[in-house]
């Protein structure tokens, strides 16, 4: 459970173990591969033990580094004369990269490209959710910060995305959403 004012957490929790038999875990560390460190700044999540994880299973913890996810303007497709390869493993490098969306949102396009060729995978496939990787070697520091607010009354949210490169031909616009609790 997550609470702004801490009496009334402690309130809660008092009167929910008097009602329930349960047992009061302490402050959220790890939850479903997920870290959080409580900061001055506010609360800082993480997967990277999740992301080491991923990098060790398959073998990629010595790869060299990617500065990004994905090769920019690239055009996956299935190429029917192109080797293909080892579905079963592909899928699980997909599906580990997908759970570790979660904590890195700007490799959600790459890794909905590469999710595309499941079905049938080829070596080209497999060299782009390898880029992924190499990518999330060098980025296994990066944290998502949730700030304090400052102000209890209205807390703002502001996230931007550009995950194709500007690939919109249309208009080229970064796409921003906003969240406000005021």
């Amino acid at each position: 459970m997550t609470c702004s004012d801490v009496n009334e957490m402690k309130a809660f929790k008092t009167q929910m173990m008097n009602e329930f038999e349960m047992s009061d875990l302490g402050n959220l560390t790890y939850f479903l591969g997920m870290e959080f460190t409580e900061v001055a700044e506010g609360l800082v999540m993480h997967q990277k033990k999740y992301a080491s994880d991923i990098l060790k299973r398959f073998n990629m913890m010595n790869c060299n580094l990617s500065s990004s996810p994905v090769e920019t303007n690239v055009k996956l497709e299935m190429n029917e004369e192109e080797e293909p390869v080892d579905p079963t493993l592909f899928k699980q490098i997909v599906g580990s990269l997908r759970y570790l969306c979660n904590s890195r949102p700007y490799i959600a396009y790459a890794v909905g490209i590469i999710s595309r060729f499941m079905g049938e995978p080829r070596a080209s496939h497999l060299q782009a959710a390898k880029r992924v990787m190499r990518y999330i070697k060098g980025t296994l520091q990066h944290d998502i910060l949730f700030p304090k607010c400052l102000n209890e009354s209205s807390m703002e949210l502001i996230a931007y995305s550009d995950a194709d490169w500007c690939g919109d031909k249309q208009d080229r616009k970064v796409l921003q959403a906003t969240y406000s609790s005021s």
